[in-house]
């Protein structure tokens, strides 16, 4: 993986306001947690352990992005956690999260089978327990997640009014661009809050008022 989808370059606010979850979930994802019982869960976002600042890679959003993706579709972080673990230990795949053989059929997560003698091999694995599982599973996948050289070189993160946002490493150094018109969402949203009004910020950058006023809100 290079190393412009492993350097920091998100906070874990920012982080968990892109991908539309709590900093305090995102914070138990990155960082693990003691349970009731003083028993430590490990993590399973990458990050850097410190505190504030800079320590998101995009491959940790990206991954973090997925894990919202599983536990909406109704897989508890239970199943995660032994299936990652398995796949680190057993397959010797780092950030599986953000692989593009992880599939998921909204009860398990998925360890496509690829061997020398069938490159194309739709069967898949349940990770958690080794059972097969073949053919619809796969169908539905992580629709705003393009993978580069095996894994998520790029997230879409859609927005109400066409403020869809792109997240990519080679775009902008990888800070949030909406997605139709190129443009930096910090670069739109410093100068709402400098106090100009919308409709000279969308006249300026060619976008619809309409998409500069869904941006700001969809991130205050």
């Amino acid at each position: 993986m290079d190393d412009a989808r492993i350097t920091p370059i998100y906070t874990q606010h920012e982080a968990s306001d892109l991908i539309g979850t709590s900093t305090s979930t995102f914070n138990r994802w990155a960082r693990g947690y003691l349970t009731a019982g003083g028993n430590f869960q490990q993590p399973f976002v990458t990050a850097e352990r410190g505190g504030r600042g800079y320590t998101v890679p995009f491959t940790g959003l990206a991954e973090a992005w997925i894990v919202r993706a599983f536990t909406r579709a109704g897989l508890p972080l239970r199943r995660i956690r032994p299936a990652l673990e398995r796949l680190r230990t057993e397959i010797g795949l780092e950030h599986a999260l953000a692989s593009d053989r992880l599939k998921t059929d909204g009860a398990e997560i998925l360890w496509e089978l690829r061997t020398e003698h069938e490159p194309v091999d739709d069967r898949l694995v349940v990770v958690r327990n080794g059972q097969a599982a073949f053919g619809e599973i796969v169908r539905e996948h992580l629709r705003q997640v393009d993978y580069r050289d095996g894994f998520v070189g790029q997230l879409r993160i859609p927005r109400a009014h066409g403020a869809d946002i792109t997240v990519d490493p080679r775009v902008n150094y990888g800070r949030p661009t909406l997605s139709e018109f190129g443009v930096r969402v910090d670069d739109v949203l410093g100068r709402l809050r400098g106090g100009e009004q919308v409709e000279d910020v969308a006249a300026d950058y060619d976008i619809p008022p309409a998409t500069v006023s869904s941006l700001a809100l969809a991130v205050a």
